[in-house]
């Protein structure tokens, strides 16, 4: 098999170019831009070409534009009524009715805030 290839590779060497005209490379683009149609206007690189300048435009806008100013009202605080609060180690807390917001409270709290009723 490898002497195959080496057959033909040295065929291919011994073979002279072809003749070639000089306006052969612009015959077949005009064939080929004939050809495109409206498939052309699909061209990733042309559009690609096109919108660069405008992208960076945005870009740059984006990053120059003033941010809006942040608020300072304060946030009202949420506290948990004492029969809400909930305390994961106690297993009588796991047998009653408790919100979410309880629940949420306690996971992001010490396990000692619930024990000091």
């Amino acid at each position: 098999m490898f002497d195959d290839q080496e057959t033909v590779a040295a065929v291919l060497r011994s073979t002279p170019p072809p003749d070639v005209p000089g306006d052969f490379l612009a015959r077949v683009n005009a064939r080929i831009d004939a050809t495109a149609g409206w498939l052309g206007l699909a061209d990733f690189r042309t559009w690609t070409l096109r919108l660069a300048p405008a992208a960076a435009a945005l870009a740059l806008a984006g990053l120059l534009w003033p941010a809006p100013s942040v608020s300072t009202t304060p946030v009202p605080s949420v506290t948990a009524t004492p029969a809400t609060v909930f305390s994961p180690s106690s297993s009588s807390d796991w047998q009653q009715d408790v919100t979410g917001d309880a629940m949420l409270d306690a996971a992001l709290t010490p396990a000692d805030r619930g024990r000091a009723r």
